[in-house]
């Protein structure tokens, strides 16, 4: 993914997530879902296609 990214999405509730840092890599770093409280990096994905197109 070349293109900042927006958001990214909760695994626990797949609800799109605003507060985010990315690492160098691109990977997620940290992350907070205001929704369920997630707020481990393993929990969170990157959006895919069909998720930026969802929100769009």
């Amino acid at each position: 993914m070349s293109e900042d990214v927006e958001f990214i999405i909760c695994n626990n509730c797949e609800t799109p997530c605003y507060s985010f840092e990315l690492d160098r890599k691109g990977n997620v770093a940290t992350a907070y879902c205001a929704l369920c409280g997630a707020d481990e990096a393993k929990d969170f994905r990157l959006p895919e296609a069909e998720d930026v197109e969802d929100q769009g």
